[in-house]
């Protein structure tokens, strides 16, 4: 009986030191969120903190979101000016990326992929779900057609001002994070954006 109260006293503990760090981490995230993204505001610890937000941001996210989430990381370690060649058809079917591909193959040129922010929200309807993880991974990218394979190119970068809401709660603010925040670390050089960081290859596709 002993055993399984003190059991029990440590999940409880567990999760009330979890629930505290996640909802300090909330705190912090939306005061750096609407701190203006000028290298001045950001102190020595704020910049530790976007670092280390970043990496949780990343492992966070790859269950949900892999390809995004291997982007991003890809930021915290040296790389060469090659880009990373995955084979993957994980952006076919979205009506985005289609257009783009017909846009791309009659004209003969890469194609720039859009998506509105608002399209990153996490949704359990699974074509908002798919479409989210597509425009996350490749928004500001471009599709190419190369024979029979279709290719999409990423740059591992982020713009100066720009909203990424992830998570929407009924009732509440919805939770995201301003992506001009690792503009301050990239400054620093604590992490190094990429251009051409990511090529995503169908090899097999039907076009």
């Amino acid at each position: 009986m002993s055993l399984h109260k003190a059991f029990s006293k440590k999940i409880i503990l567990s999760v009330l030191a979890l629930t505290l760090f996640c909802g300090l981490g909330l705190y912090r995230l939306d005061k750096l969120n609407s701190t203006p993204i000028e290298a001045a505001n950001f102190s020595w610890f704020n910049k530790v903190e976007i670092y280390l937000l970043g990496l949780a941001i990343g492992v966070a996210a790859y269950p949900i979101y892999p390809e995004v989430a291997r982007e991003h990381l890809m930021m915290y370690r040296p790389f060469s000016d090659r880009p990373e060649v995955i084979q993957s058809n994980f952006f076919r079917g979205s009506p985005v990326v289609e257009k783009a591909i017909q846009i791309a193959q009659k004209s003969g040129k890469p194609y720039r992929l859009a998506w509105p922010a608002n399209t990153y929200k996490l949704s359990f309807d699974s074509k908002k779900y798919k479409e989210a993880r597509i425009a996350l991974a490749l928004n500001g990218g471009y599709i190419r057609v190369d024979g029979d394979k279709v290719i999409a190119n990423i740059d591992i970068k982020y713009p100066r001002q720009s909203f990424a809401p992830l998570i929407p709660i009924k009732g509440l603010r919805t939770i995201g994070v301003e992506e001009g925040l690792f503009l301050v670390v990239a400054a620093r050089r604590m992490v190094a954006f990429r251009r051409v960081g990511m090529e995503y290859t169908n090899m097999n596709s039907s076009i």
